[in-house]
């Protein structure tokens, strides 16, 4: 009869404990909610995406907290004037195409180019504890310049092959959103992965042949015209005007585009 009395003596003790331990947590709840919002972050981040070196682009980005879990950026690339090839992922996509029977290859080869991009974005970071870290939605802006060099071979009806020096400029601007995610890997490292975004824009851009043509007659001009036009063109509409003269070609380009953002790598410095 003791050893029940004593046993049950004990049961209820450690129920009272479990029980005192459980409303002091249930009580310490918003205490730790609140301590977990009202943790020190850093307002700043700079950071560089690491996946755009793989087509020769270096970049540069400045991340400003506007709230505790809103933040506005402003960032540039550059690329400077590369043949696109012999990038290190350009270099593996065109393995997909060295058995080509289309000359895709050797005419890719040739392309050259270069250019710089603005790109403003606003963020909305996911989470309870403050700063600009945790799952992310984004909505940016990106104004991008080009530069480019291409030699384009025209072959005429005898099979005899003109040689044309295309240089051209072009500019963009477009808007999108992004998906990602930004975390802290030591307290001032930042990691910040882009998982799936994109944006609608327009093209526009002048695009000039300067080269001896006067051995070509009124037809091959013609035909140069035709394939030169029928290059890029978007449903019915054809998106190259070409004006094919002795002393060359020129060229306007206007068309819309449509860009991809996803599993890109940025690390940043968070201060």
């Amino acid at each position: 009869m003791k050893r029940a009395a004593l046993f049950a003596s004990v049961m209820l003790c450690l129920c009272l404990n479990v029980f005192a331990q459980d409303s002091l947590e249930t009580a310490d709840a918003p205490d730790r909610r609140t301590r977990l919002r009202n943790q020190p972050y850093f307002s700043n981040i700079v950071k560089t995406n690491l996946s755009t070196l793989a087509l020769n682009n270096y970049s540069l980005t400045y991340e400003r907290l506007l709230t505790r879990k809103i933040s506005a950026s402003l960032g540039w690339r550059y690329m400077p004037n590369t043949y696109m090839t012999k990038t290190a992922l350009m270099g593996e996509v065109m393995k997909y195409f060295e058995d080509g029977e289309d000359g895709m290859s050797e005419q890719l080869d040739q392309l050259k180019m270069g250019g710089n991009a603005i790109t403003a974005e606003v963020r909305f970071y996911t989470g309870r504890r403050p700063g600009a870290k945790g799952f992310y939605a984004g909505v940016y802006g990106r104004y991008s310049s080009f530069k480019y060099d291409y030699p384009y071979d025209f072959e005429d009806p005898t099979g005899e092959v003109t040689r044309v020096p295309f240089k051209g400029k072009s500019s963009g601007i477009g808007g999108g959103i992004i998906l990602g995610g930004q975390f802290n890997i030591h307290k001032r490292i930042v990691v910040d992965l882009f998982i799936i975004g994109g944006h609608y824009g327009s093209f526009s851009g002048k695009v000039d042949g300067l080269t001896d043509l006067s051995d070509l007659d009124a037809q091959d001009k013609a035909d140069l015209k035709e394939e030169l036009e029928s290059l890029i063109q978007i449903g019915d509409k054809k998106n190259i005007t070409a004006n094919v003269s002795d002393d060359g070609i020129r060229a306007d380009v206007s068309m819309p585009f449509v860009g991809l953002r996803g599993l890109g790598l940025t690390i940043g410095f968070a201060f």
